[in-house]
């Protein structure tokens, strides 16, 4: 009850700061209960990416001149992208990655599509393994990834994996990304073992009607503190030159391992890929690569051999030297060549895509160094 002897605009003063309390009160309730289902939840989005910027210079074919330029993803390919995760308890998350490329040379983006370095939903379970679908790697390329010990995997930037690439180009080999895709990865098995399937249903057009643009494979790699070894089968299916209704297949295997003595580390593959088309294609190749901690960086060195129907061989021979200015900033630099036979035509096709291929016989070579941070 009011206090008769209270003046009215004191009253009226009185009353709003009980409702502003009022008020208060139940905006910290429900931040409380709003923390307390975050919480629960335990739901995270994080934004990530690499930004990495070079000069290089080179000669890419017998016909041109040495030629200076500036590059983008010298190191480790310039990208952003968004990962996210939420806890649905007893061991199960669900999980998404959005990717993108860009060329911090042009300030544009890396390919014809919005994340073009993929896209994927998923459920993971720490006792059944996980389940993603959408625009993924496949099983493959991990085991191919394993193999290179440079400073950030699939670093080197021209000569050794440029040559691997090439072999196995594109959506037929270990690289790419693969459309409409649903891949199953086991947990960690027997103390190091894991294992996993994909397969792509091919582009959006398709509609069941053939199989060709079809990917499917399998890997599996075992890890133990100082090493892994790994092998890696994939299956695409396409339509040869004048076979129009009936499709061939690529089969590429891999087998690959990694082993640390103290700080250093090597790395080594083997790559064989043949097509069943009437062409009679096929390709085989292995590199070998070492990691040497010196100073305040990495010396990183590598070497390449490629085999090719047609009597057309290849060498590739890179060296390096990382320099990192923090954990997540470094200064490199890199000399890379491809010693090519009379009937070879390998380029370098990571540093310069206009002269993926050269001239039958010629030995093209750069030199780059550049700056990459991370965020």
């Amino acid at each position: 009850m009011q206090d008769p002897q209270q003046h009215p605009a004191s009253a009226a003063r009185s009353s709003l700061r009980q409702q502003a309390r009022r008020l208060a009160l139940a905006a910290g309730a429900g931040l409380l209960a709003a923390g307390a289902t975050a919480a629960h939840a335990q739901s995270s989005v994080t934004f990530y990416g690499i930004v990495d910027s070079a000069l290089q210079v080179g000669k890419f074919d017998r016909n041109i001149s040495p030629t200076p330029m500036a590059a983008s993803g010298n190191l480790q390919a310039s990208r952003f992208g968004f990962r996210g995760a939420e806890d649905l308890g007893g061991g199960n998350s669900a999980n998404f990655q959005l990717e993108t490329g860009f060329n911090t040379d042009t300030g544009a983006g890396g390919g014809n599509t919005l994340f073009n370095r993929g896209a994927s939903v998923g459920l993971s379970s720490r006792s059944y393994g996980s389940v993603d679908a959408g625009f993924l790697y496949l099983p493959i390329y991990w085991v191919f990834l394993s193999s290179d010990v440079s400073t950030y995997g699939l670093a080197n930037p021209a000569a050794i994996m440029s040559l691997e690439h090439s072999s196995t180009l594109g959506s037929s080999g270990t690289g790419g990304f693969y459309p409409n895709a649903v891949r199953y990865r086991t947990p960690v098995l027997f103390g190091g073992l894991t294992s996993e399937i994909g397969y792509s249903f091919g582009a959006e057009n398709n509609e069941g009607l053939n199989d060709a643009g079809r990917n499917a494979g399998a890997n599996m790699q075992y890890t133990r503190e100082r090493f892994t070894v790994g092998y890696g089968y994939n299956r695409y299916r396409y339509f040869a030159a004048g076979s129009p209704t009936v499709s061939s297949a690529q089969i590429t295997q891999v087998l690959s391992g990694n082993y640390k003595i103290g700080d250093n580390a090597v790395g080594a593959n083997y790559v064989h890929s043949t097509r069943s088309d009437a062409t009679g294609w096929f390709a085989s190749a292995f590199m070998v690569n070492a990691k040497i901690p010196f100073g305040q960086g990495d010396i990183e060195l590598g070497a390449a051999r490629r085999i090719q129907n047609g009597d057309a061989h290849a060498m590739a021979y890179d060296i390096g030297y990382v320099y990192f200015l923090s954990k997540r900033t470094q200064l490199y630099t890199y000399a890379t060549t491809i010693r090519n036979n009379s009937r070879s035509t390998q380029g370098f096709a990571l540093l310069n895509a206009s002269y993926a291929t050269v001239s039958p016989g010629f030995n093209p070579w750069a030199i780059t160094a550049g700056l990459r941070t991370s965020f």
